[in-house]
């Protein structure tokens, strides 16, 4: 570990300085040395997941062949539930005028649902970036002079008693950059992908509750700062927020309360990014599920 720590160091402080930099989301300096600081660590990321693989392989191979040991494995509680989550692959593309970086996840013990949605997810955008870049049909790209980047990155935001939730980050950027979010939320006792309505019962009224909430919490920062700007009472109706939906991007925090996420563009000016609510507990409060939410 300590030679591949050193061999990462001297990758990094042999980063050449390039004559001219053309337009690229890593185009300075800072950004191409912490990129060589991740492509190191993602080795280091690439050794473990394949030993993890490898022992996965095994223990599979060992409870098909032997009895007693299936039987013995089946008193265990942990078996079937998420136990890891790792890289499982790095989808990169550099072109003159366009470059990719989508890492993927694999989620050891999670249902089969989650796993095709993430495939289904993560091969969407590769499939569009390569149109968009020319590796499926050039020959509708080399008349376009705009840049086409794309990165996708992971995190788990959820992990407790009931719940998972698995986290993408996608940034884009073409004429302009977008940030969106997608959030895969788990039931851990079911194994489903559950939505924003499962969290609360049926006769409750937790879309008008939750969204006058996020009206309040707009004003209360557009007042406290000048920067901030959301579309409440704007002239273009069509872009006021009014309600949450089923659809709404949401995850439940460490502290067992409710986040909604809205990506760049859908409640604010683009400049303002992907925004987060916390919802405070006195709001749903009562109208909950048990064992979702504090």
């Amino acid at each position: 570990m300590k030679e591949h720590l050193n061999n990462c160091k001297q990758e990094y402080e042999s980063i050449p300085i390039p004559e001219e930099l053309e337009f690229r989301v890593r185009s300075s300096m800072e950004e191409a040395k912490r990129r060589s600081r991740r492509d190191c660590a993602r080795k280091t990321w690439r050794r473990s997941a394949t030993t993890a693989a490898a022992v996965l392989v095994l223990m599979v191979a060992l409870v098909n062949s032997n009895a007693g040991i299936a039987s013995a494995m089946e008193k265990v509680p942990v078996l079937g539930a998420i136990t890891r989550v790792f890289t499982f692959r790095t989808y990169e593309d550099e072109r003159p005028n366009s470059s990719a970086d989508i890492r993927i996840p694999q989620v050891v013990g999670g249902p089969d649902e989650l796993t095709q949605a993430i495939a289904d997810y993560t091969d969407t955008i590769i499939a569009r970036y390569e149109e968009e870049s020319g590796i499926v049909n050039a020959s509708d790209v080399e008349a376009r002079t705009n840049h086409y980047q794309v990165g996708v990155d992971y995190s788990v935001v959820t992990d407790s008693d009931s719940l998972f939730a698995l986290r993408f980050d996608e940034a884009l950027v073409m004429a302009s950059g977008t940030e969106s979010v997608v959030i895969y939320n788990v039931d851990k006792a079911s194994g489903k992908i559950i939505s924003l309505a499962d969290l609360f019962e049926s006769s409750s009224d937790y879309k008008s509750l939750i969204s006058e909430n996020i009206k309040e919490q707009m004003h209360q920062r557009m007042e406290e700062d000048d920067s901030v700007y959301y579309w409440l009472n704007d002239e273009v109706s069509d872009w006021n927020f009014t309600t949450i939906t089923d659809e709404t991007t949401f995850y439940v925090d460490e502290n067992q309360e409710l986040i909604i996420v809205f990506n760049e563009g859908d409640v604010a000016p683009m400049y303002m990014g992907v925004v987060e609510f916390v919802i405070p507990a006195s709001v749903t409060e009562g109208i909950a599920r048990r064992g979702y939410l504090n």
